[in-house]
């Protein structure tokens, strides 16, 4: 399942939030969510209208069988 990322304001690098995602809007995450970044170890804030689903390369997906 994609991890949800944001760019750290800090460093400006792109990080997973924590959260993973497979079919839900972000946008409809309107309550703010915190999470310590493993960047620059801050604690950052987020809202699903500041955050995007990591593209999942063909060799990170699972195999299909």
């Amino acid at each position: 399942m994609p991890r949800i990322i944001i760019d750290c304001p800090t460093t400006g690098e792109a990080v997973p939030t924590g959260h993973r995602t497979q079919d839900f809007a972000l946008c409809d995450v309107v309550e703010p969510r915190s999470f310590r970044c493993p960047v620059c170890h801050e604690v950052h804030r987020w809202l699903g209208c500041e955050a995007r689903v990591e593209e999942v390369r063909a060799s990170q997906s699972a195999p299909v069988h």
